[in-house]
C-alpha cells in the first residue's frame, strides 16, 4: 500500500483538493496522510482545520507556522519553520509521494524539505502563468522539483514539458476546481442566503480580491468606490489569502463595511459548498482570484478580473479584464450587468474542463507502483532561435 501525503495550507486550495483527498481516503490502494498548516490553523482566517475534520478527514500532522505579520521577513520565517517541521515529518513517515497544488510561497519550503528527504513530489496545476504575483516564480520552481505533473489545460502541459519535464510524466487532467460542480449539489439560493445573512432573492456582487504580490503597495480604493455606486446590490466580500499586503486589503474592506453596514457582508472563510452557491447566484464575480478565471465560466456568470495578478492565465470570453481603475471597473460592471453580455456568455465554453481529474490522478498513482526515487532526466525540446 502506497503512503500518499497531501499538503494543504489554505481554504481555497483545500477546496480544490477535496475530491482527490476523498478518493485517496476511500481507496484500499493508498494510505492517505494529510499535512495541514498555514491559514487553516489561524483564527484570524477562520481556523478552517475544523472544516477539514468536519469533512471526515483526520489531519496526520498540524504544523502551526503562521506569524501574525505579512511582511517579507515574517513570511520567510514562517517558511523556515515549516521546512524544519516537515524535515522531521518526512524522516518519521517516509511517504511514497508528496502531493502539492499550485503556487503559494510556502510550497517552496515544503518541497525543499521533500526533495532533501528524497520524497517524490506530485505537482498539480503547473505550467500556468500569473504575472502579477510572486506565485508565478514559485509555481515554475515547484515544477522543476516535482517528479510527476498534472495540469489543468493542454497548453499548460506543453509548457511544463518546455521546462524540461518528460512528456510521459506530464498529464493534462483539467482543473480540479470544476470537479465539485459535477460531483456535489450546490446549495439552494435560499439556504445559502440564510447562512450568509442576505435576503433569499437579494441581488449581490461576490468580491474576492487578493494582493498583487509583485507590487510594492496595495490600494483598492478604486474598486470600493465603484462598488459603492450600487446601493441596490449587496456586496459579499471574502477576506484575502494570507500574502504580503493582505492586511492592507483587510483594513480597507473592514473600513468599507463599517461605512456601508447595510450593504456589505464580510466573510473570513466558508465551506466550498457555500462558496459555489455564492458563485452560482451572484450578479457579478469581481476581483482577481483564480476561481473567477477557472470556475465561473462553467456557472455562466460574468467575471470582472482586476489587475495583473492573473495576467497570462488562459481565460474564457466571459471574463472582463480591467485595471484597478475606477472608470474601467465601473464600465465593466455596467457591461457585466447588461442583458446582451449575459446572453452572449451562455454560449461560452470553459477551457479548463476535464473528465474527472481526481480519477485521472488516482489511476496514474496506481500505475506508478514501480517508480521510486526522485531521479529524472531533462527533456530537451527542439526549437529554432
Amino acid at each position: 500500500m502506497q503512503k500518499i501525503t497531501v499538503f494543504t495550507s489554505t481554504r481555497a486550495e483545500y477546496g480544490l483538493l477535496y475530491w482527490l483527498i476523498k478518493d485517496l481516503h476511500e481507496s484500499e490502494d493508498f494510505e492517505l496522510q494529510l499535512v495541514v498548516t498555514g491559514t487553516h490553523l489561524s483564527h484570524e482566517y477562520g481556523y478552517t482545520v475544523n472544516d477539514i475534520i468536519a469533512d471526515g478527514f483526520t489531519p496526520t500532522e498540524c504544523i502551526a507556522t503562521l506569524i501574525c505579520d505579512d511582511s517579507p521577513q515574517a513570511i520567510t520565517r514562517s517558511s523556515a519553520l515549516l521546512a524544519m517541521a516537515l524535515a522531521d515529518y518526512f524522516a518519521r513517515e517516509k511517504p511514497d509521494y508528496f502531493i502539492v497544488l499550485g503556487d503559494r510561497v510556502e510550497l517552496l519550503a515544503a518541497c525543499e524539505a521533500a526533495m532533501i528527504a528524497k520524497v517524490p513530489i506530485v505537482h498539480l496545476h503547473g505550467g500556468e502563468i500569473t504575472e502579477g504575483a510572486v506565485d508565478d516564480k514559485v509555481r515554475h520552481a515547484i515544477s522543476k522539483l516535482a517528479s510527476l505533473h498534472f495540469t489543468s489545460a493542454e497548453a499548460y502541459r506543453r509548457r511544463v514539458i518546455q521546462m524540461g519535464e518528460s512528456p510521459e510524466r506530464v498529464i493534462n487532467c483539467g482543473a480540479l476546481g470544476l470537479e465539485s460542480l459535477a460531483r456535489q449539489s450546490i446549495l439552494a439560493r435560499e439556504k445559502m442566503a440564510e447562512m450568509v445573512g442576505i435576503g433569499p432573492q437579494e441581488k449581490y456582487f461576490l468580491v474576492v480580491y487578493h494582493p498583487e504580490t509583485n507590487k510594492d503597495a496595495e490600494n483598492i480604493d478604486a474598486l470600493l468606490a465603484a462598488l459603492s455606486n450600487y446601493s441596490d446590490i449587496k456586496k459579499v466580500i471574502i477576506y484575502p489569502n494570507s500574502d504580503m499586503m493582505s492586511r492592507d486589503i483587510i483594513v480597507a474592506i473592514e473600513g468599507f463595511a463599517s461605512r456601508f453596514p447595510d450593504d456589505v457582508v464580510l466573510i473570513k472563510s466558508l465551506q466550498r459548498e457555500f462558496y459555489l452557491s455564492l458563485m452560482k447566484h451572484c450578479e457579478l464575480y469581481i476581483g482577481n482570484s483564480s476561481s473567477g478565471i477557472i470556475e465561473m465560466p462553467s456557472l455562466k456568470r460574468p467575471v470582472i478580473n482586476i489587475g495583473d495578478r492573473q495576467k497570462g492565465r488562459i481565460r474564457s470570453a466571459s471574463t472582463l479584464d480591467v485595471q484597478l481603475d475606477y472608470q474601467e471597473i465601473s464600465e465593466a460592471i455596467r457591461k457585466g450587468l447588461s442583458e446582451d453580455f449575459r446572453d452572449y456568455m451562455l454560449g461560452v465554453e470553459n477551457p479548463y474542463y476535464g473528465d474527472s481529474p481526481s480519477s485521472v490522478i488516482v489511476n496514474a498513482l496506481r500505475a506508478e507502483r514501480s517508480f521510486s526515487g526522485i531521479k529524472k532526466k531533462f527533456f530537451d525540446v527542439e526549437f529554432k532561435l
